[in-house]
């Protein structure tokens, strides 16, 4: 990530908007989109390089100062700063995983279970994913805890 600071540096003043854009979505986005349910399930002071070198990125590209408001910058990409790009993600495979688990391995769709799997009531929250208990930070950070921590925390009119 590094090395595309200094290359859109120089390309920022010679490029038009629309292209500088083009660019991001083509060589930065998708590097850090690559394996981002690995690496940002992690402390998040591990991200934080990562991070600032991103809203680096936005700013150069569109020409803002560095007193600049982070969310401006990602409001004007539509897109998300990292760690709400990471829960995104777990979020709509979650929703892959719930509501069209046939797209998944078989060894992936039937490692869920739903409160309903638990218990024949029918509550608000029968639909939700099980939340099996954990003793250990390590065992929160496994993807289904994290995946049933995220979806169960959305509002029912989302879910």
């Amino acid at each position: 990530m590094r090395r595309f600071i200094g290359i859109f540096y120089k390309l920022s003043s010679n490029i038009p908007y629309g292209t500088l854009k083009l660019l991001y979505y083509g060589l930065v986005y998708p590097r850090i989109l690559y394996g981002i349910e690995l690496y940002a399930n992690n402390y998040m002071i591990n991200l934080h390089d990562l991070t600032i070198l991103n809203n680096r990125l936005l700013r150069i590209i569109q020409h803002r100062l560095r007193d600049t408001k982070v969310i401006e910058l990602y409001a004007n990409y539509s897109t998300l700063p990292i760690p709400k790009l990471f829960q995104y993600q777990f979020l709509t495979f979650a929703h892959v995983l719930l509501y069209d688990d046939k797209k998944l391995p078989s060894v992936i769709s039937n490692s869920k279970v739903i409160n309903a799997d638990i218990h024949n009531h029918n509550t608000r929250s029968c639909m939700n994913f099980h939340r099996s208990p954990s003793a250990s930070y390590f065992g929160c950070k496994i993807s289904i805890n994290l995946i049933s921590k995220i979806w169960n925390s959305l509002p029912l009119e989302l879910t």
